[in-house]
């Protein structure tokens, strides 16, 4: 469940954000929408600890993000959220496999070869697993920045233009591996776009 109360942010005085109030119950997903500017990532930031709110609260289940500390957060985020960023970022000096079992390891998960074959298989980048980080194409990479996201199963998935390098047939396959996998864990799925076609595949919509 994620769940907002008149959130507020400035990065300098005179860029001030107000958000609308967020009542997501669980496993319910969220398109947000906008043009750039308006806010979109930044709400994402919040949403997910990133950024600390000048005011209001954020709730994502019994947890309220501002009563935690730093070290708590960081763990909470690690166990409970998935986030796909817009700019990727991995370790290049570890093959796209060890990546993924590194992301397994930070919230004390043991390695899962099979979970890691299974999602690279949906993704279209199971051949990758071996390869360097450096070596993949944008396209690819996105497509590596969603597994990382996915691999632990979070509670809450937090998506910023997952979809902007993708092409048409991938753009649908990574909607669908999204919605299905936020089903399987009975997880929240909230996506930042201006990418059109995505809008027709959510019936919630957002507005900033």
């Amino acid at each position: 469940m994620i769940k907002t109360n008149k959130l507020q942010f400035s990065y300098t005085e005179g860029s001030n954000f107000s958000f609308p109030d967020i009542s997501l119950p669980q496993g319910e997903h969220l398109l947000i929408l906008g043009s750039s500017g308006v806010g979109k990532t930044t709400l994402l930031h919040l949403l997910s600890g990133l950024l600390p709110v000048n005011s209001g609260s954020i709730n994502i289940g019994d947890t309220q993000l501002q009563s935690l500390s730093r070290k708590k957060l960081d763990a909470f985020r690690g166990r409970q959220m998935g986030i796909i960023f817009q700019n990727d970022y991995f370790i290049n000096a570890l093959s796209v496999g060890e990546n993924l079992a590194l992301r397994l390891y930070f919230p004390d998960k043991k390695k899962d070869t099979r979970r890691i074959k299974d999602l690279a298989s949906r993704l279209g980048i199971l051949e990758l697993l071996p390869k360097k980080v450096t070596a993949l194409s944008e396209g690819q990479r996105q497509r590596l920045s969603i597994a990382l996201a996915l691999i632990n199963k979070p509670k809450v998935i937090f998506a910023d233009e997952p979809t902007a390098s993708l092409d048409d047939e991938n753009c649908e396959k990574v909607i669908v591996l999204l919605k299905e996998e936020a089903s399987n864990s009975n997880a929240n799925l909230l996506i930042i776009t201006h990418d059109q076609r995505v809008k027709t595949m959510f019936k919630n919509h957002l507005y900033l």
